[in-house]
């Protein structure tokens, strides 16, 4: 027999958790709050993609950090960041089903449960469904090339392989770059950074300055206005082809690609949610055209990203809409 549940959220990073918290702090049941998380531990994002000492910031890509709920944060380390979120699931006694990869969403054919949410771990019951995968889930990958089987040579994240004193292509131009570009550099490997505009736009200040002074001190180069045509297996190491004249063919031992994320399109379009020109369709609140399911975090903020503090911010517009909505709430005395 399933169990019903008055909430279940997919993803147990910043947003998902902030959610679970908000829903709790209404009055909801916390045995009725069941976050679904298909990795073994919370924020797989942040635990895959920071480096030990990259510093998580408030305000990440300039987005002000104005909290409006119960969640805040500073500027912290990767430890101290990922300490902020155990304390947080155990004073708002947060419930985790983790490695639970959510396959599908239907809806009965009858009964009172508006979802019926399909994982790897079985299929739970749901008054309320919130989506808060993210998406770092699925790295861009390039498009106009095909990378060979090197799987320990071409990545996608700082975390998977231990990278030190190594000749390695990093390739992208946000900020994502810049800090791979900086953290590679501290363990004294020779770094190249191909981005294929001219200038660098996207990044913040800290880590314009901090890319800009490195090249000035020779500790990276920089081929602006680059673009890899190809990349080959040359004795099991990334030999780079670009497609400017005036950059020669060159053999690394790492590519790592800082290209950003994409919205999980395909798994969005299972739960039935409408999609616009930009993605998928949503209200103020992440509320979808799908009674009770609900966007949060990076899905809301769209393809430039957000911050922790964003996805705090949509948890707290979630949560009231929810309230208003789909469950019966009462703020929990102080």
């Amino acid at each position: 027999m399933l169990i019903m549940q008055d909430l279940i959220i997919i993803g147990a990073g910043p947003g998902g958790i902030a959610l679970a918290a908000e829903a709790f702090a209404s009055g909801i049941d916390p045995s009725q709050i069941l976050i679904l998380e298909k990795g073994p531990t919370h924020n797989s994002a942040i635990r895959q993609l920071y480096p030990e000492k990259k510093l998580t910031t408030a305000n990440y890509k300039g987005f002000a950090a104005r909290c409006e709920g119960l969640l805040c944060v500073r500027d912290m380390t990767k430890p101290e960041t990922l300490q902020f979120f155990d304390k947080i699931i155990s004073d708002y006694h947060v419930n985790i089903e983790f490695n639970a990869e959510v396959y599908g969403m239907r809806r009965p054919a009858e009964g009172g449960a508006r979802f019926l949410v399909e994982s790897s771990q079985g299929v739970y019951e749901s008054k309320v469904l919130a989506c808060a995968i993210g998406i770092f889930g699925r790295p861009n990958k390039p498009k106009e090339y095909r990378l060979p089987p090197l799987k320990e040579r071409l990545l996608f994240d700082m975390t998977s392989q231990q990278i030190q004193n190594e000749a390695v292509l990093v390739v992208g131009g946000g900020d994502s770059a810049a800090e791979y570009v900086q953290y590679l550099r501290q363990q004294d490997n020779r770094v190249t950074l191909s981005y294929r505009k001219a200038d660098f736009t996207r990044l913040n200040q800290q880590n314009h300055d901090a890319l800009l002074g490195m090249e000035q001190r020779g500790e990276v180069e920089i081929l602006r206005s680059s673009n890899i045509k190809e990349i080959e297996d040359e004795a099991g190491r990334p030999r780079t082809i670009f497609a400017e004249a005036e950059y020669s063919t060159r053999l690394f031992d790492r590519v790592i690609f800082a290209l950003g994320g994409t919205t999980p399109t395909n798994f969005l379009h299972t739960l039935g949610i409408t999609f616009n020109g930009d993605g998928p369709a949503f209200d103020e609140s992440g509320a979808t055209n799908v009674p009770g399911l609900y966007l949060i975090g990076d899905l809301v903020v769209g393809k430039k990203g957000g911050s922790i503090i964003t996805a705090f911010n949509s948890a707290v517009r979630a949560m009231k809409s929810i309230c208003m909505r789909d469950l019966s709430c009462q703020s929990r005395p102080a």
